[in-house]
């Protein structure tokens, strides 16, 4: 996988360090390329999610579960490798926009019906391109994978994929909320659109940094 820079978790980090805000626009045929996203990137602030813990809707194996209170760890993968070589896969599904969203901009409703679980998420430092996004996580409390019925807490190395416009702005469209799924899509083709041209693998972007936070179900 290509990796970001290791600035790149100030911006990331506002993803699950604080709470997903209510607001966006239509996603369609345009999208950022990675030069643009690492540009933006480069001017982020901190986002360090001062406040009242984060509680941020994820898809894990079809169903809904909820991070609180995440910790990010920045370059995780050269910081503490040991640790990231543990980690699994944390998915932030990106929907695509025509323009930049800007603060202030109201929630989406895609063709289908189907609406982002942030949507969007303006998170301080946050580039525009990815405020509206789902989460996907590769297991779950109950679920089998490193935890019991209540919760677990990680960590998971945090992974980009962009949704192809197409796929996202079909009247048939259905999110990807596993990932089982996640892999079967990218197999497919058609549904992500190749934002690693020329990686190991064209749609996934590795961040190279682990969040930490608890998983819960909404039974936990």
């Amino acid at each position: 996988m290509r990796r970001l820079p290791s600035f790149c978790a100030l911006v990331l980090v506002g993803v699950f360090a604080t709470a997903c805000s209510n607001t966006p626009t239509q996603p369609s045929v345009a999208h950022p390329s990675p030069a643009t996203a690492l540009s933006a990137l480069s001017s982020s602030t901190d986002g360090n999610g001062l406040g009242k813990p984060a509680i941020d809707p994820t898809w894990a194996d079809g169903k809904t579960v909820y991070m609180i209170g995440p910790h990010m760890i920045v370059d995780a993968i050269d910081q503490q490798p040991n640790l990231y070589a543990q980690a699994q896969e944390l998915y932030l599904l990106v929907f695509p926009q025509t323009g930049l969203p800007q603060p202030g901009a109201g929630p989406i409703t895609l063709p289908s019906g189907y609406e982002p679980q942030c949507n969007p998420c303006f998170h301080p430092g946050l580039p525009p391109p990815f405020v509206y996004h789902d989460h996907v996580i590769t297991g779950a409390p109950g679920l089998g994978k490193n935890g019991t019925a209540g919760e677990f807490k990680g960590p998971w190395k945090i992974i980009l994929l962009m949704y192809n416009p197409a796929h996202a702005n079909s009247t048939t469209f259905t999110p990807v909320t596993s990932a089982t799924a996640l892999d079967a899509a990218e197999t497919a083709g058609g549904v992500f659109l190749p934002i690693n041209a020329g990686g190991a693998n064209p749609y996934e972007i590795e961040t190279g940094n682990v969040l930490i936070c608890p998983i819960v179900s909404s039974k936990g």
